[in-house]
């Protein structure tokens, strides 16, 4: 409610602006109508409660035709048992509020061990986190190092490479240069040809004159131009001395077996010759033939 638009003013000074200090003293004076007006509902309540209660004694006192000493007696007893229900009550809700501030003492308890975990839990959470970020910074930093230094390395090995590339190039190209300038030598191609020619020739009356020789033998292989003949002798070395090792070997191991066989039969020997003639005296067990060295 406010100057402007209150029901009781003249219509004049409706559309009119109140000034400010009687709009805080009609506030005021509102406020307290208000106040006015709950209290005096509150008495209108009480006022009822009391007409009740006297309509109920009255109506009470008619219908069981009491006297005003009779009805007040009535009436104390009823105040009476209500003064000791109130009692009673009271050390309920007495009861029930020790309980409550029970209650309370030990939810505020338990709140600030929550509060004191939370807040231990959050500082160690926290740790962990700043620990975690530094963890992670160093071992992204450690990484990038190393991908850096790898980097560089294949970098500096691209480079080699390329110029190993170049040489090669180079060399290359002075070979098939080489290659060029010695092809275009006529003399020496015609004293290769000369030389193919007569080594053909050479084994053809080989050939002729020795009939005896497989054809598949080495000694009529075309390569005494690729492969030096003491090359050739000292792969022969080699290959017999490789032979004769095999042979070795196989020989040990037969002699190894031939000797346990031996050790085999000596020892069946003694227990037949205990078994017969009971004097303890074994035979001397026969000879293993060794196999032939080849």
């Amino acid at each position: 409610m406010n100057g402007m638009h209150a029901g009781n003013m003249p219509a004049a000074m409706v559309g009119l602006p109140t000034p400010a200090g009687h709009q805080a003293e009609l506030n005021y004076i509102y406020g307290l109508v208000e106040e006015l007006s709950r209290q005096l509902a509150q008495n209108q309540r009480a006022l009822e409660e009391v007409v009740s209660g006297v309509g109920k004694v009255r109506g009470r006192a008619r219908s069981q035709s009491l006297t005003n000493d009779e009805l007040l007696n009535a009436a104390g007893e009823e105040l009476k048992n209500q003064d000791e229900n109130i009692d009673q009550l009271v050390s309920i809700l007495t009861e029930a509020l020790e309980k409550a501030k029970f209650s309370r003492d030990a939810n505020a308890a338990l709140l600030s061990q929550y509060s004191q975990v939370m807040y231990t839990m959050l500082k160690k959470f926290h740790e962990y986190k700043a620990k975690h970020v530094q963890d992670v910074a160093a071992w992204h930093h450690s990484y990038r190092a190393q991908l850096a230094e790898a980097r560089a390395e294949n970098s500096r090995l691209r480079e080699q490479i390329w110029e190993m590339q170049a040489h090669a190039g180079k060399a290359n190209e002075l070979v098939r240069k080489f290659r060029a300038e010695y092809d275009k030598d006529e003399k020496r191609w015609e004293r290769t040809v000369d030389a193919k020619a007569m080594r053909q020739e050479l084994r053809f009356w080989k050939r002729m004159a020795m009939p005896e020789l497989p054809d598949d033998d080495e000694f009529w292989s075309d390569d005494d131009d690729i492969i030096d003949r003491a090359e050739k002798e000292r792969q022969k070395e080699l290959q017999k001395l490789d032979a004769e090792q095999q042979a070795q070997a196989a020989q040990a191991v037969a002699e190894e077996t031939a000797a346990n066989e031996a050790a085999e039969s000596s020892g069946l020997g003694e227990m037949s010759g205990s078994n017969h003639d009971g004097s303890g005296v074994t035979g001397v067990p026969t000879e293993v033939p060794q196999p032939p060295v080849s």
